[in-house]
């Protein structure tokens, strides 16, 4: 009998290629191939701005998931949407949650429908649908972030950070892609907490590239991304003299000047045909937590890169791991030229990243710690 699983992610895994919707694509292509696993995955529809052909995308993508819409509001009556969202939202006791009494009553009933083995929830925010769980499930809380960490400015942190670890609390495994936030789960939870590596295939290319991209940047247009590419454009560009940055994702939007030497793409197809003839790859982040999906996809295909310091949050090595990291703008201008022009220290800082690569984020790494969570660790758990 095949084991059955709810995953919760509020995301839409047809729309973009932000770092969330990447993760998400690799967490449903394992479900999908699995033989053991019944996987129901729940989306909320008004959150992931559904459209019915996206639907019919993911039937098409993942045929062997089950998919299900819910919604966080309820706008087809305003008496509903006034009491059932908005007064109580306004009351709400954790600060970090964002569910709603509409969305925790849809989460509950497809719950109560069938019996659920494990369930997965993204995101601490979305946690307290954790609540609705029967006890007997093994639960897994996706944290993705610490949510406490990016409203570090607020007065309210004491507050903030509670809030989040009462729910993390409600987890059988916490679930965590950076080496600093495995930390501070474990020590202020006591759960069991999985680093999970976040990985990539193996994109290396052995034959001598084809250099059509000097700098290549790709990004979504999140406030993070948005202050650390308005530095590098005010800061780093103009110390750049004869090279060329190409600028992919939502993120060129946030750009309103035009620059002789920064060509927007907006969204595209097919990123590998960037990744594949670029020579750098740049991440000017100023702030921002966790690990940086885009920095891992560019080493997945053994691209050097310039970043600041946020770059290589959560990453286990913060050396020797193919990023060249400063915040200041000289240096990080010297780092990308440097790489432009000294083929000897290109081709070190390169292998250095492959091999870094290869030690913590290939794929067969995450799948044997994934097949021991939903294998062997329920099995344990019912054992106990």
């Amino acid at each position: 009998m095949k084991r059955k699983v709810l995953y919760f992610m509020p995301d839409n895994p047809m729309s973009g290629k932000a770092g969330n919707t990447t993760r998400l694509n690799y967490m449903l292509s394992y479900f999908n191939e699995s033989r053991e696993l019944d996987v129901t995955f729940v989306s909320l529809r008004d959150w992931g701005m559904w459209k019915k052909e996206e639907e019919a995308l993911f039937h098409e993508k993942f045929p062997n998931i089950h998919l299900r819409l819910l919604n966080k509001k309820y706008k087809k009556s305003f008496f509903k949407y006034l009491f059932l969202y908005k007064i109580p939202y306004l009351f709400k006791r954790n600060s970090i949650d964002t569910t709603s009494y509409i969305l925790r009553k849809e989460f509950s009933d497809i719950v109560k429908e069938s019996f659920f083995d494990i369930v997965l929830i993204s995101y601490a925010t979305w946690g307290r649908l954790g609540s609705k769980v029967p006890s007997e499930s093994y639960k897994i809380i996706d944290t993705h972030d610490f949510i406490t960490a990016q409203s570090r400015h607020k007065s309210t942190i004491g507050k903030l950070f509670q809030d989040e670890i009462s729910i993390l609390k409600q987890y059988d495994n916490i679930w965590t892609y950076s080496v600093e936030e495995e930390y501070i789960f474990d020590q202020f939870t006591n759960k069991e907490v999985t680093l999970m590596p976040v990985s990539f295939p193996d994109n290396f290319n052995n034959k001598a590239p084809e250099y059509k991209y000097d700098i290549v940047y790709v990004a979504s247009d999140n406030p993070h991304n948005i202050k650390g590419i308005q530095w590098f454009l005010k800061e780093v560009l103009p110390l750049l003299k004869n090279v060329k940055i190409h600028i992919v994702g939502k993120i060129g939007k946030a750009i309103a000047e035009d620059y002789p030497n920064v060509i927007k793409y907006g969204m595209v197809d097919d990123l590998q045909e960037f990744y594949n003839h670029a020579k750098v790859a740049i991440c000017p982040m100023l702030s921002g937590t966790g690990v940086k999906i885009k920095v891992l996809e560019a080493l997945s295909y053994g691209l050097p890169i310039v970043t600041s310091r946020r770059g290589v949050d959560g990453l286990v090595n913060k050396k020797n791991n193919g990023c060249l990291v400063s915040q200041d703008p000289v240096e990080f201008s010297e780092a990308i030229l440097k790489l432009m022009s000294d083929d000897v220290f290109y081709e070190k800082v390169k292998q250095q990243g492959i091999c870094y690569f290869k030690e913590n984020h290939n794929s067969e790494i995450e799948k044997e710690i994934l097949d021991s969570i939903f294998y062997k660790t329920y099995e344990e758990k019912n054992l106990s």
